[in-house]
């Protein structure tokens, strides 16, 4: 009979990721037992045994989340489209509020156990132990979520332009030595295992957005952690990750070319020898209309040119792209 690994706290996750970065084999197969869950308690008038708009799009958000780790694993995209509706029903989180009261509860077990289901047979076994154990301290778990307080405060605190706000700011609780070193050990997993790096990313905006809703509340507690809504107000200012500049200048097919807006011309392209796809622009003052001519010969012909593209690139998403030069050229074999 295959041994097995009881994983019932935070604690137990983060021993068996110290013992695979260590290079030995998990003493059994991973059982998750009562891990992970997110507790989170909410204090306001609005809070009494109910849910509001702001704080629905909060577990909404985890709920995206759930569905961008699964499609980096099982399609090495965080695009969710890629997804069925079986597989968004069977990743679906259930959010419990408990009676009288205004503590919302999500057991993530269910979904973890799922998630191994399905992109096990993708993985060795003991990929597939370490990627769950991963998702779950990221996803819910206090040392992710106490280090992304304390990485805002850091933030903000650089921000900061009265005393009042920075007050407020270092009142947030440091993390305890016990948290730093399990956070050293997860960026040490984060290396290891790009496609959890990946997910970090995601997981970052995600608590932005998550704590958005939370501050509606006059405190909010998560997993034990408090901050009141002016603090969360305070952390998640100027949070969003922004996309960065990035040339993606190359050999191109012109799958299609739109000339309807006179203000704009866009045409869709495809990376040659690749799968990359994406919309750009073509300003009036960046191209003349011969060079334009070229790309709509482009089209037409199923020619191949070399396109110089400026984009703005968040992850691996193309957030805006914009061709400021066109060449008729053969691409390298």
């Amino acid at each position: 009979m295959t041994k097995k690994l009881a994983i019932k706290t935070e604690e137990d996750a983060f021993e068996a990721i110290k013992t695979f970065l260590a290079g030995q084999p998990l003493k059994g197969d991973i059982h998750l037992e009562g891990w992970p869950k997110l507790r989170v308690r909410l204090v306001g008038d609005k809070f009494e045994a109910s849910i509001t708009p702001s704080v629905m799009k909060s577990f909404l958000e985890l709920q995206n989340l759930v569905y961008k780790s699964y499609a980096l694993a099982q399609y090495g995209t965080e695009d969710t489209r890629r997804l069925s509706k079986e597989e968004r029903d069977e990743l679906e989180i259930e959010v419990k509020v408990e009676e009288g009261s205004s503590i919302f509860e999500v057991d993530f077990q269910e979904v973890l156990i799922k998630f191994a289901e399905k992109v096990g047979e993708n993985m060795t076994p003991e990929m597939t132990a370490i990627t769950i154990l991963g998702l779950g301290v990221l996803w819910v778990g206090k040392t992710s979520y106490t280090a992304y307080l304390n990485h805002r405060k850091d933030v903000r605190l650089s921000e900061a332009k009265t005393e009042e706000q920075r007050d407020m700011l270092t009142a947030i609780q440091e993390q305890s030595k016990q948290e730093t070193a399990r956070l050293e050990a997860l960026t040490k997993l984060l290396v290891r295992q790009p496609a959890l790096e990946q997910v970090s990313r995601q997981t970052y905006d995600a608590r932005t957005e998550m704590l958005r809703g939370f501050a509606t509340a006059d405190e909010a507690t998560v997993d034990g952690v408090t901050v009141s809504g002016d603090v969360a107000h305070e952390l998640i200012t100027n949070a969003r990750r922004k996309a960065a500049e990035k040339r993606l200048d190359g050999y191109y097919r012109i799958l299609r070319v739109d000339s309807s807006n006179p203000d704009e011309f866009r045409v869709k392209v495809r990376k040659h020898k690749g799968i990359l796809e994406f919309e750009a622009v073509v300003e009036d003052m960046s191209l003349d209309a011969e060079k334009k001519e070229v790309l709509q010969y482009a089209e037409w012909e199923r020619t191949v040119v070399h396109l110089s593209i400026n984009a703005r690139v968040l992850d691996d998403d193309i957030k805006q792209a914009t061709i400021l030069g066109v060449v008729r050229a053969n691409p390298p074999e």
